[in-house]
């Protein structure tokens, strides 16, 4: 319990000492570069306070610093710090509208380019996408979306949302799955407490933008959603359903085929 005040508070008070000046230099110019710096420093702090010891495995495969669109598996509410740790503050989040709506916090990751969705209207996420991707031929930046809407109550891979899938293939970015493998155990959203452990970050092979656009977006489903179970171990569950003549939902291109059916964590 007083690791998870702590962290909270450290939480609050590194948005407002980082906050306040990344929000006035904002105003003059949106620097990409000291955005970068101070996610990173708010990232890495409260991943030190919550006990998170973090281990990146395939970091080399992104490191050139290509904007690309990343999908992962959502375990905790640490997820996103530990996604701007390991990218070093370059990228963007398409995260719930509310968030926009915190003082200080809201208006700073607005003006520096994370977009707002809202999953209680089709119409304004479409929206919200389409900007997005106007935005996106202009200036490239990397964006990370959790395809499984909601952190998950246990270290189980949930089934992903159909409009994750659509908007990354629509972005014009290669793809790479990534993996969180541990952040539910330091931190579960249903819990107020903080229990310092190991967290494994992982990112796989990227998939090429044109082989993107080339495939299907139930096969785009199936590859990027195989990556992130094979390195949490859960392939079994795919396996086990194929061995007894059955199988587990995936999108078919129907079921994508509507723009107003788009909904991102």
């Amino acid at each position: 319990m007083l690791r998870a005040i702590v962290t909270a508070a450290v939480m609050v008070a590194l948005v407002i000492l980082l906050g306040v000046p990344l929000l006035l230099l904002g105003f003059v110019y949106p620097s990409q570069r000291a955005m970068a710096l101070g996610t990173t420093l708010w990232a890495r702090g409260i991943l030190f306070c919550s006990g998170v010891k973090l281990t990146m495995v395939g970091r080399e495969r992104i490191s050139d610093g290509t904007a690309r669109f990343f999908l992962g598996n959502h375990q905790s509410a640490l997820d996103i710090p530990i996604v701007i740790a390991g990218l070093n503050g370059r990228v963007r989040f398409m995260a719930k509208a509310s968030l926009f709506q915190i003082p200080l916090f809201g208006w700073v990751i607005r003006r520096y380019g994370y977009m707002p969705v809202d999953r209680k209207s089709a119409r304004k996420t479409y929206e919200a996408f389409k900007g997005i991707f106007e935005e996106l031929r202009k200036k490239p930046v990397s964006l990370a979306v959790f395809p499984e809407g909601t952190r998950s109550p246990d270290p189980h891979l949930r089934e992903f949302r159909r409009g994750s899938i659509k908007v990354a293939q629509r972005s014009g970015l290669a793809v790479v799955p990534f993996s969180i493998d541990g952040s539910i155990r330091v931190h579960h959203h249903a819990r107020f407490e903080a229990h310092p452990g190991p967290v494994t970050l992982t990112f796989g092979e990227p998939i090429p933008a044109e082989e993107v656009a080339a495939m299907s977006q139930a096969a785009l489903h199936d590859r990027v959603r195989g990556v992130i179970a094979r390195e949490l171990g859960q392939m079994e569950r795919r396996d086990d359903a194929r061995r007894q003549g059955t199988t587990l939902p995936s999108p078919s291109d129907e079921t994508l085929s509507s723009p107003q059916e788009a909904r991102v964590a």
